[in-house]
C-alpha cells in the first residue's frame, strides 16, 4: 500500500509538471495529530527538469518548533523529468500545537537559480490528559466538633514521648548513614531479548505494519549494541553505523550479518519500501542470531 500511495502521488505531479511546463512540488504528511514524542513522517517531492539540481534546507534550523529526528533523500529518473523525494522523521517535545513551516528548495541549473516553496502544515499535539474543571469543587471550611483539646494533656504527652523519639530518631540516622549497595546492572542481552518479546506481542507484522516492525526492531538492536560495546548506537546514521561496523571487533561473518541488516532496512524505514516475507522473517533472523553470538 504504502508503495501503491508512492506511485499515485508521484503520477499526479507528473501530470502537474507537464501541465505547468516547469518544476513542482508536493508535501505529504502521515498523520496530522500527535502525542508529545510521537514520530511523523514528512515527506517533500519535487518534479524538476533533466539536469537540474535541487538543495534543500538546513533541517536543524529550518522546521521551527518542530524536531527533525532522521532525514534521507531520494531520486527517480524519469523520461522528461527527474522526481527528487525528500523524506524527513519529525516530532515536537512541546505540549503545544505546532506548524512544519513553509520550506525553501532551490533550484540550480548552471548559472540560473530558482526557489519552491512548501506549504505549511499545521500539527495539533493532543494532550496525555485532560482535566474538567466542572470536576473540580471548592474546598469546605474547617467544621469544629466536639470539646475542646485539653492543652496540659497534650503538653504532658508530648514531653513523655520525647527520649522515646530520640531514642528511635538516632537509630534511624544510624540506620540512613549505612551506604545502600547499588542495584547490578541489567545485562545487555536480557534487556534486548525482553524488548524483542514485547515487540512480538504487538503483531506488527499480522497487521501488515512492516514499517513500524522495522523502526522498532533497528532501535532496539542499536541499544544492544551501545550499552554492550559502548558506542553511541542510538544516535547514528546508517552511513555512521557501518563506518563504525567496519572498524569493530565482530568477525567477518557478524560485521556482514549487520551490515545487510542496516543496509536493507533504510529502504523500509525512508522509502516505504515493502519487502517479501522472506526478508521480512530475515530481520528478526539476524537480530537474534547477533544477539546470541554476542551476548
Amino acid at each position: 500500500m504504502p508503495r501503491l500511495f508512492f506511485h499515485c502521488m508521484l503520477s499526479a505531479i507528473l501530470v502537474l509538471f507537464q501541465i505547468a511546463g516547469s518544476a513542482v512540488i508536493y508535501s505529504t504528511v502521515s498523520r496530522r495529530d500527535l502525542s508529545v514524542g510521537d514520530r511523523v513522517y514528512f515527506t517533500v517531492t519535487a518534479m524538476v527538469p533533466k539536469g537540474v539540481t535541487i538543495l534543500a534546507p538546513d533541517p536543524a534550523n529550518s522546521f521551527g518548533a518542530v524536531a527533525v529526528k532522521e532525514w534521507n533523500s531520494r531520486k527517480f529518473q524519469l523520461a522528461k523529468a527527474d522526481s527528487v523525494a525528500f523524506d524527513y522523521v519529525v516530532t515536537t517535545y512541546k505540549a503545544e500545537n505546532c506548524t512544519i513551516p513553509s520550506l525553501s528548495y532551490v533550484l540550480e541549473n548552471g548559472t540560473k537559480r530558482d526557489t519552491l516553496k512548501t506549504e505549511s502544515i499545521p500539527l495539533a499535539v493532543i494532550p496525555l490528559c485532560r482535566v474538567d474543571s466542572a470536576d473540580i469543587m471548592d474546598l469546605k471550611p474547617q467544621q469544629v466538633t466536639g470539646k475542646k483539646p485539653l492543652l496540659w494533656l497534650w503538653l504532658l504527652l508530648v514531653l513523655a514521648a520525647l527520649p522515646a523519639a530520640g531514642i528511635a530518631a538516632h537509630g534511624f540516622i544510624r540506620k540512613m548513614r549505612r551506604p545502600l549497595p547499588p542495584p547490578p546492572p541489567r545485562p545487555p542481552y536480557e534487556e534486548a531479548v525482553e524488548a524483542l518479546r514485547a515487540l512480538e506481542a504487538k503483531t506488527y507484522l499480522l497487521k501488515g505494519m512492516i514499517r513500524e516492525y522495522v523502526f522498532e526492531l533497528s532501535e532496539i538492536l542499536k541499544r544492544y549494541m551501545e550499552s554492550r560495546f559502548g558506542v553511541n548506537a542510538a544516535e547514528f546514521t546508517t552511513e555512521e553505523m557501518l563506518a563504525w561496523l567496519g572498524i569493530s571487533p565482530l568477525d567477518k561473518q557478524l560485521r556482514s550479518s549487520m551490515e545487510w541488516f542496516f543496509r536493507s532496512t533504510d529502504p523500509v524505514k525512508f522509502a516505504k519500501h515493502l519487502p517479501d516475507q522472506h526478508t521480512i522473517e530475515r530481520f528478526g533472523g539476524e537480530v537474534r542470531g547477533f544477539l546470541e553470538a554476542t551476548k
